[in-house]
């Protein structure tokens, strides 16, 4: 029951992505926005699109809290983002061969710039319920599902169960105005300067 999931934290996170599962999961949780603080993850290279949706959701709930991702930086850090990280340019390879071009896997990259700095956040904040979209339909998701506690933190994904149908059908029943990204694109875009994707 997600009254009684709830009841059980004083600090309770919606980590936000700007998709159309977080914004579900935003709308499925309406009676309980005095209780939770939405969290985003801003890249520093976002698109117009997600970052007009962000700015709408920002005015609906005056607990929504923007975390600095910082892409470029963690692109000059570590490299570019790609599918293809040749051995001379990994950071050893770069070392070895006296230059190169810094590459990184793009999983890592995402997990630098939009993971990392969210994950943290949480630890800051003290948060103990962490509430996302994430769908057993999902290609890519996280490890841990619904109900699983690590490090005193439990995670709820209201959606679990639900198809990416089920999730577009919920939002125009709320009459909720659907981003056009939505409808081309299967995941939210983060970063417009990826050279992985």
């Amino acid at each position: 029951n997600l009254k009684d999931i709830i009841d059980r934290h004083q600090r309770i996170a919606l980590q936000f992505s700007g998709g159309k599962d977080s914004l579900a999961c935003l709308y499925l949780l309406r009676p309980y926005w005095d209780r939770l603080t939405v969290y985003w993850t801003d890249t520093g290279d976002a698109f117009p699109e997600p970052l007009e949706l962000i700015a709408r959701v920002a005015a609906m709930d005056p607990r929504f809290e923007r975390i600095a991702g910082n892409q470029p930086g963690v692109i000059e850090q570590f490299g570019i983002p790609s599918d293809l990280v040749p051995a001379g340019s990994t950071p050893i390879g770069v070392i070895a061969k006296r230059g190169g071009v810094l590459i990184q896997d793009r999983y890592s990259c995402c997990m630098r710039a939009i993971m990392l700095p969210m994950h943290e956040r949480m630890v800051q904040d003290g948060i103990t319920l962490v509430i996302r979209g994430q769908k057993n339909a999902d290609g890519l998701k996280a490890p841990v599902e619904s109900g699983a506690v690590e490090g005193g933190v439990e995670f709820l994904f209201p959606l679990q169960d639900w198809s990416d149908k089920q999730v577009i059908e919920y939002l125009r029943d709320e009459g909720v105005d659907i981003p056009r990204f939505y409808e081309l694109l299967n995941t939210t875009p983060d970063c417009k300067g990826c050279s992985a994707y």
